[in-house]
């Protein structure tokens, strides 16, 4: 075996190989010939093609975000793997659970088994391009090396979610532009041949996504998104229709149907009912709510929480429920509890409490605070300003405060101008079109903003500054805009859509001068 790998110019490897081969011995004696057998009998070949090197690399690496991976030794070797091949400094630990491992997979092939002059050419997700800050450095180090991209989001049956293909050449110069080529058309089923694609697609030329700026804008950081506040059916609630009377104090409650919609099996026809104590109580707003500088109606939901003195949301379980004499919510969660043990999905290990607390996006919140919204996803960024200091209701039930759904990016502030300020640019038509081009797609089609519009504006968005002038007549402006959609009769059956182009129609003039005031301020 030295003499073999000698020859194969591996000798410096033999320690390695031997032990494999050691292992491999053992497993075949004892009778574990298995799946480890057929790694250890391949494990040389990574060290083989590094050695020998490539004219061509062509594949599909795996499609899959840092934060998915589960085993924490291999997140440690990722991690310093994207950090040896510079797509991520050591000190942006934030952008790790968004990274796609795709781009490591790039990178790693492209450096240790290409040779040089060699191509390279990967289906990528197609948000390696448009995925802001945490595929920037991807961007850097590799779009010099790129010569042509095929941009396949208008093909359709292909993957679930968009996709790309990056060809890279690896000779040390840098590349001029690539060609970048839009394919467009409906194939006739997946995996349909070369000559029916050709039959089916039309070409047209493209443009890359622009960089994101160097430096965000630094109200980044301070959006975040809200809770998860799933299974819907077992937190959205209303009083029972035609109820004679409700008792403000504990009022009976049942799910909401107007949730059942987009609730999924098995927790669609989970239902809850029962009487629960005002004080667990709140409102919510879902995107569907959501129009410039308002909403439509807020959501009614139960969440067993109480607030602290510093006004952030505290869980109560149900046997703190019952020390403090709740017997309403405890008996609630019970049957909640014992619905999410009895269908939760195999893999599932958090209780129900510490699903509805997912990274505590729902105990870091303070229900009763002044906040800007946007949406998380959709067609168009929507956002408004949400007043919970002077008290809110929902269903005519008065309630302690709101709490932000995970569709919604929240910011808490004090300052009411801060606020409108914020709302009014995030409503501006051009902040819109600028951030489109970077909307991620997940896999049912549904298109995501996330912090797209502090990311990737080319001159980020300001904090606000009270003695700007441009400033100042942006807050007069969405306060405005928020009066007159508080004026207006707002219909619930209305598709959302066309209600916000409604919207969007009435306040034109306001929405006018708001887009000009944006292009200015951030170089749009």
């Amino acid at each position: 075996m030295l003499r073999r790998l000698e020859g194969l110019g591996l000798g410096s490897h033999v320690p390695t190989f031997e032990n494999a081969l050691r292992l491999l011995r053992h497993l075949v004696r004892t009778g574990r010939d298995t799946v480890y057998a057929f790694v250890l009998r391949n494990a040389y070949r990574p060290e083989l093609f590094a050695h020998r090197r490539f004219d061509l690399v062509a594949g599909n690496p795996p499609w899959l975000s840092y934060r998915y991976v589960e085993d924490t030794a291999y997140q440690e070797r990722v991690k310093r793997k994207a950090q040896a091949y510079g797509l991520v400094a050591s000190n942006e630990v934030r952008l790790f659970t968004q990274m796609e491992l795709a781009t490591l997979f790039f990178a790693h092939s492209y450096e240790r088994y290409l040779r040089d002059g060699g191509a390279i050419a990967f289906v990528m997700p197609r948000s390696v391009l448009t995925g802001a800050q945490q595929h920037r450095r991807f961007r850097q180090r590799f779009d010099g090396s790129l010569v042509k991209v095929l941009d396949l989001e208008g093909v359709s049956p292909l993957f679930n979610v968009p996709a790309c293909v990056l060809i890279a050449r690896k000779d040390g110069q840098e590349a001029p532009a690539p060609q970048v080529v839009a394919l467009r058309g409906e194939l006739p089923r997946k995996n349909a041949s070369y000559e029916e694609a050709q039959r089916c697609l039309a070409e047209e030329p493209a443009e890359l996504p622009a960089l994101p700026p160097l430096k965000p804008s630094p109200y980044r950081s301070r959006f975040v998104q809200g809770a998860t506040i799933v299974p819907r059916t077992f937190w959205f609630v209303r009083p029972p229709e035609g109820a004679l009377g409700v008792d403000p104090s504990r009022p009976s409650l049942e799910t909401d149907p107007a949730v059942l919609g987009k609730a999924k099996p098995p927790w669609k026809e989970l239902t809850m009912k029962g009487e629960v104590e005002a004080p667990f109580l709140y409102a919510t707003l879902l995107d569907d709510d959501l129009v410039p500088f308002g909403y439509r109606r807020l959501r009614l939901v139960v969440l067993p929480i109480e607030l602290g003195p510093d006004g952030r949301a505290r869980l109560v379980d149900k046997r703190q429920a019952l020390e403090r004499g709740y017997a309403g919510l405890k008996e609630w969660l019970e049957k909640a509890e014992a619905l999410w043990e009895q269908h939760k999905s195999a893999t599932t290990e958090q209780s129900l409490l510490e699903w509805l607390n997912y990274q505590g996006k729902l105990i870091r919140q303070r229900p009763g605070a002044l906040r800007v919204v946007y949406n998380a996803g959709g067609t168009y960024v929507t956002a408004c300003v949400v007043d919970a200091r002077a008290g809110l209701s929902a269903y005519g039930l008065n309630v302690r405060g709101l709490v932000v759904d995970h569709v919604l990016y929240r910011y808490e502030t004090t300052a009411e101008a801060e606020a409108h300020y914020l709302a009014a640019l995030l409503n501006a038509p051009c902040v819109d079109a600028a951030v489109k081009p970077f909307q991620t797609r997940g896999a049912f089609g549904e298109r995501h903003f996330h912090r797209r519009p502090f990311e990737v504006l080319p001159n980020p968005i300001p904090l606000f500054d009270p003695e700007d002038e441009r400033h100042l007549r942006l807050v007069e402006l969405s306060r405005r805009c928020h009066q007159r959609v508080a004026d207006m009769k707002l219909p619930q059956d209305k598709r959302i859509g066309r209600l916000r182009q409604k919207v969007r129609e009435a306040l034109r003039e306001e929405l006018q001068e708001i887009d000009r005031l944006a292009r200015e301020l951030l170089g749009l």
